[in-house]
């Protein structure tokens, strides 16, 4: 087969860095002291370092080895860049022809090995590593990866504490905040750790609304100084050492149901180049073993074995083995008036399918005529094609279990403790589920309020909930506490499943009118999921016979959601969510 290689050609120039940040520009010579580390534990001749500059695009600010021929930025239609967007991991690729979209990236630097890896920080993609040409002309391989993410995680830890790349979010109080202290006998969380002592310092909120997502929530003044902490800062703190205690090992990876839809979509595809009569997809050691074909006609069983003894022939040259399959034929066209036989497969070509970390995937195509050159360009264009498809299944449905596990991570242990609460975030989850699919959301927004609705109230499990569950006479101190669940869940949340996710619980009680909480949002600066997720939880916390209160009736609770629409609810989703139950 030949290789073509991709049209996007890339212009490359003398490197010339431009930093990002004022803040990336105090640190670059501790950057680039990091990233020599690829060469003394990957033994990387070449490693540049992109960090993103919160417009789009991600600039190089450190690198060694490159003689100058480096690209200088690159955005997230890069194929480096989008790799490490879509798997969230690090990544090799050994040799010109082993990736084609790799291919011209890897020429015009002059190398014919690379290794990517992500940095992530509080969810979102801030950078990545560019690593190429192991010394002695050795492979990349697996041992690397793991050197390769650490790495990747000293430079992230250098902006644990910092608000660049557009991530402001989350800040905490000064532990000598006077605005912000309560007794400790009121928090259930761990003795304060002495970082407390070096957090940021946060403007005391007041009536008015202001962008600072901390509720300044007076308290009474203790007279014993020992015993005072700072509220919020006790209660993030422990949050986010609970959140980084988090450990979710990744899911072996495997093909699904999923990556078959989008597999026998490409073959369908590759059907269309001239002279092809029969092309098959085989995944050894995959849901047991398959093999999805595709024909022109109905294949006879002397053509099946023609073809699978020519796959097999193919693998014992390059020494490896087959195993049991399971086979599926999809005739597109129909079944055709004659039979496809053997004799009328002219040429057949097998290559192998490499789709990030899966093996043992085949694709096997026979041609009824010689091939031209534009049948075989076609060809190798549609099996990057391929490629690309499984590979992007793969990661959305990696990271969509990625995502379920570590919001029941968060939930868990302590939400055990209280079924009613656990109860309530699942049944809010699926509620929230079915209306964002009623307003007809994208399947990536209705996964986001599905995962963000699962873990709305997971800020109660820092509080002091042991004393105030099912209480029916809450104080206002009480209420006070209560209602800081949403910033402590949201700064418990953003480590683990990032900035959106974590907005969305920040502003679940935000009310349309302004008048909510933790910062009085009104309106549609309040984002769409937590509007959502209000008119949901409200829902389910009015008609349940497990709340403190007795349950009211449906109808009674739905006539409620109507004369609230436009001051407590969004007027447009309630009207939508009303039309949803009834």
């Amino acid at each position: 087969m030949l290789l073509t290689l991709p049209n996007n050609h890339i212009a490359l120039s003398r490197l010339t860095i431009s930093p990002v940040n004022p803040e990336v520009k105090d640190l670059q010579p501790k950057l680039k002291e990091v990233l020599y580390d690829c060469a003394v534990e990957i033994r990387a001749t070449k490693a540049a370092l992109f960090l993103y500059d919160s417009i789009g695009r991600f600039e190089i600010v450190a690198e060694y080895g490159f003689k100058g021929a480096i690209r200088q930025s690159v955005d997230r239609k890069d194929p480096v860049v989008d790799r490490c967007g879509r798997g969230r991991s690090a990544f090799f690729v050994n040799g010109l022809s082993a990736e084609p979209r790799f291919s011209e990236i890897m020429y015009e630097s002059s190398s014919d090995r690379l290794l990517a890896v992500p940095i992530y920080n509080r969810g979102q993609l801030i950078g990545l590593i560019d690593m190429r040409d192991k010394a002695q002309k050795q492979l990349f391989d697996s041992a690397d990866i793991p050197k390769a993410q650490k790495i990747a995680e000293r430079i992230a830890e250098l902006f644990a504490g910092k608000n660049v790349f557009g991530q402001r979010f989350i800040s905490l109080s000064h532990p000598d905040d006077p605005h912000n202290v309560v007794p400790r006998s009121t928090i259930q969380s761990a003795p304060l750790p002495p970082a407390a002592a070096d957090v940021a310092r946060v403007p005391v909120t007041s009536s008015a609304k202001t962008s600072s997502p901390i509720p300044a929530v007076p308290a009474k003044a203790s007279t014993d100084q020992s015993a005072r902490v700072p509220r919020l800062s006790a209660l993030i703190i422990d949050g986010r050492s609970a959140a980084n205690r988090i450990v979710l090992p990744p899911a072996p990876e495997s093909l699904t149901e999923s990556e078959l839809v989008a597999i026998r979509d490409v073959l369908r595809s590759i059907l269309l180049i001239p002279s092809v009569a029969v092309v098959s997809f085989t995944a050894f050691g995959h849901m047991g073993g398959i093999q999805e074909m595709a024909a022109k006609a109905v294949i006879s069983e002397e053509a099946l074995a023609f073809l699978q003894s020519k796959l097999n022939v193919w693998l014992a040259k390059r020494g490896e083995s087959g195993g049991h399959t399971r086979r599926n034929v999809q005739l597109p066209f129909g079944p055709g008036t004659t039979s496809i036989q053997s004799a009328q497969m002219v040429k057949v070509f097998t290559a192998p399918v490499v789709a990030g970390a899966l093996r043992s995937l085949y694709l096997t195509v026979a041609f009824s005529a010689n091939p031209d050159r534009v049948a075989h360009e076609m060809l190798a264009a549609m099996l990057t094609q391929l490629q690309v498809a499984i590979e992007r299944s793969v990661d959305r449905v990696s990271l969509q279990s990625l995502r379920e596990r570590a919001a029941l991570s968060l939930l868990e242990p302590d939400f055990t403790k209280y079924p009613e609460l656990r109860s309530h975030s699942e049944l809010v989850a699926s509620r929230s589920e079915s209306l964002a699919r009623y307003l007809e959301m994208s399947p990536g927004e209705i996964e986001n309020v599905r995962i963000a609705a699962l873990v709305h109230d997971v800020g109660m499990r820092l509080l002091d909930y042991d004393r105030l569950y099912r209480k029916p006479n809450i104080s206002l101190d009480e209420i006070h506490l209560l209602r800081e669940h949403t910033t402590v869940g949201a700064a418990l949340i953003e480590p683990v499943l990032g900035h959106e996710i974590a907005r969305a619980v920040l502003c679940h009680h935000e009310r349309w009118d302004g008048t909510g909480y933790p910062n009085e949002l009104g309106g549609e600066e309040i984002p769409r999921m937590a509007r959502i997720i209000h008119v949901c939880d409200v829902y389910e916390s009015m008609i349940s016979t497990e709340n403190y209160k007795p349950a009211q009736p449906r109808g009674a609770v739905l006539a409620m959601i109507a004369e609230n629409g436009g001051t407590q609810f969004d007027a447009a989703i309630a009207n939508r969510f009303i039309e949803m139950v009834r």
